[in-house]
């Protein structure tokens, strides 16, 4: 119901007279615009995410780690509660750099965002939440997250970083319990979440780490301001063109990929792709479209923040939908690739 009144407010702007619906959109599209390091209080005028219906998840049936457990593709990675293990590491996250006044230094990444961009949610297949954090604060997070030991444990890589829950013993238990389990060679335990570290200078912002053979460098005109977006129920800071961040490391065929790699036991598995149109009634995808129709100028920039209508949909069922603030190109997506729709 809040998310359908915010959607009415705004319809309601597009029918005013053209200098004043400028006024009152750039004005409410300020909300969701990332700005300074404590958000609280900003979150509190967007939409409220924890009222609207999500679809039904798909969970592993054994938890990771456990004997009999299977690791397919296009399937779920996360039992029950391991999810919820990993949503609260996340949240401890999200608390501690609000806390910190440095919610305006990191952003969703990966295939994190891929998945807050095409189902608002974790890819229904993943198995981690991927971070990008500015290294400035890192001391200070680091410092921040090693003092919520044990319950919250941390390590610390040379470009990358790990923060993971209390040890479940013995790691291959069948019991489905909250916690983190030692699966690979390395120190860490799994569910994580994977921090990514980023450097900056007048221009760009560079990734720490080398990612599939290369280091990625970002434009800073792509990357600020951060702006919310839905990640489940949270609003989280996402990079200002998240749709030409993602066109970086992403291909616009189509294709819904299984990760070669298993971030569970930390090693190469078997990847599946399938044209993510296959998938349609099977996960929830979101639809692009925009909330103003044919009141835009035109010499606006494809690149300019406006508002965007969101629709999550399973097969033919609306599960829930959202207007958010994203640059104008992004209201012409196409659902099932990322590419912008044909406009034939």
């Amino acid at each position: 119901m809040v998310l359908m009144i915010f959607f009415y407010e705004i319809r309601e702007i597009s029918k005013r007279p053209t200098n004043e619906r400028r006024k009152l959109s750039q004005l409410a599209l300020q909300t969701f615009v990332v700005e300074g390091g404590f958000t609280a209080v900003k979150q509190q005028k967007l939409p409220k995410l924890e009222k609207i219906i999500l679809p039904e998840r798909e969970f592993s049936p054994i938890p990771m780690g456990a004997p009999g457990c299977r690791q397919l593709p296009l399937a779920a990675k996360f039992s029950r509660a391991q999810m919820r293990t990993v949503w609260k590491l996340f949240a401890t996250f999200v608390n501690v750099m609000e806390e910190m006044g440095f919610s305006d230094r990191w952003m969703l990444y990966g295939g994190t965002l891929l998945g807050s961009f095409r189902h608002h949610d974790i890819i229904p297949w993943n198995d981690d939440i991927d971070l990008l954090v500015d290294v400035q604060v890192r001391p200070a997070l680091r410092k921040k997250m090693s003092a919520l030991a044990p319950d919250i444990l941390h390590y610390k890589g040379r470009s990358r970083d790990k923060i993971y829950a209390k040890l479940i013993e013995p790691s291959n238990s069948s019991d489905d319990e909250e916690g983190s389990r030692k699966l690979s060679a390395y120190s860490w335990r799994w569910p994580y979440l994977d921090i990514s570290y980023y450097t900056s200078n007048a221009t760009h912002i560079k990734e720490l780490a080398w990612s599939y053979g290369r280091y990625y460098t970002y434009a800073k005109s792509d990357i600020f301001p951060l702006l919310f977006r839905p990640l489940n129920t949270h609003w989280v800071p996402t990079p200002r063109n998240t749709f030409s961040i993602l066109l970086q490391t992403y291909s616009g065929n189509g294709l819904c990929r299984g990760s070669g790699y298993s971030h569970i036991f930390e090693n190469g598995t078997r990847s599946q792709a399938v044209p993510c149109k296959e998938l349609a009634d099977r996960f929830a995808f979101v639809e692009h479209a925009p909330v103003y129709e044919n009141v835009q100028d035109k010499d606006d920039s494809r690149d300019a923040l406006d508002w965007v209508h969101e629709r999550l949909v399973l097969g033919d069922k609306i599960i829930h939908e959202i207007s958010l603030v994203a640059p104008r190109r992004e209201s012409n997506v196409e659902t099932f690739r990322l590419q912008a729709k044909s406009q034939t």
